[in-house]
């Protein structure tokens, strides 16, 4: 099972509200760029090092090699990774050896992007841009792949845990726990802000529930459902 971690950002991106005065358009998901990152024998983490903390002036939604996934900026925002493609396509770096288990992986995540947002064409980098880009990467390889692939992959984000809570919930308590998230993404102005990527703030922020008594916040109301829904859905059947 495959974690996407989320815990790094790269440095040069274009959020998704500022895509259309940066590129004439708002940011949509229409498909997916396919790379690679140069050398064979460069690391994984080398890579991500570069989009991290390099000059900034190139970045990719997803690295990826062997059993790992990380995702340096979110597909709801535009990585700077293909010229003319930025604000329409996920730019995703992959290990130039292209091992069988390096496209296992990469697959992997193809079938999950396409599971988020549709049926996503795949693309090679030199498709759009004179360069080498990606190597011997084969997309048909990669879509076969992925067509098939059994759906594994998670995220270590805060939107995961929001999301596997969620599933759990009666329709009210959706509600009445949405509506919190939109009051406080509201007051925040973090209306275009991906939850995966949200600041911290966010999940700190006060928020009045008259259940609890007072103030209470987005972390905590999570970190309460997580260890006390089954007693609250058990306390709801003894009414």
């Amino acid at each position: 099972m495959t974690i996407i971690d989320e815990s790094k950002t790269a440095k040069g991106y274009t959020p998704a509200a500022q895509v259309p005065a940066a590129f004439g358009q708002p940011r949509t998901i229409e498909g997916v760029v396919i790379h690679h990152w140069g050398l064979p024998g460069q690391t994984h983490d080398g890579v991500v090092d570069f989009f991290v903390n390099g000059p900034g002036e190139t970045s990719a939604h997803f690295v990826v090699s062997a059993g790992r996934i990380t995702c340096l900026v979110s597909p709801l925002d535009a990585a700077w990774h293909c010229p003319g493609k930025n604000a329409t396509h996920i730019g995703i770096e992959c290990r130039p050896e292209a091992t069988a288990a390096d496209y296992a992986t990469v697959a992997e995540l193809v079938a999950w992007l396409r599971s988020e947002y549709g049926a996503l064409p795949l693309s090679r980098h030199r498709d759009w841009y004179n360069t080498a880009c990606p190597g011997v990467w084969d997309l048909g390889r990669i879509d076969a792949l992925a067509r098939s692939a059994t759906i594994t992959t998670q995220s270590s984000s805060t939107a995961q845990v929001l999301e596997n809570i969620m599933a759990t919930l009666s329709n009210a308590e959706k509600a009445e726990l949405m509506t919190a998230v939109r009051a406080i993404n509201a007051r925040l102005k973090y209306l275009d802000a991906p939850v995966s990527k949200v600041d911290e703030a966010v999940l700190d922020a006060k928020v009045t529930r008259a259940d609890v008594g007072g103030q209470t916040s987005l972390r905590s109301t999570i970190a309460y459902l997580d260890t006390n829904l089954n007693a609250i859905r058990e306390a709801k059947k003894a009414v």
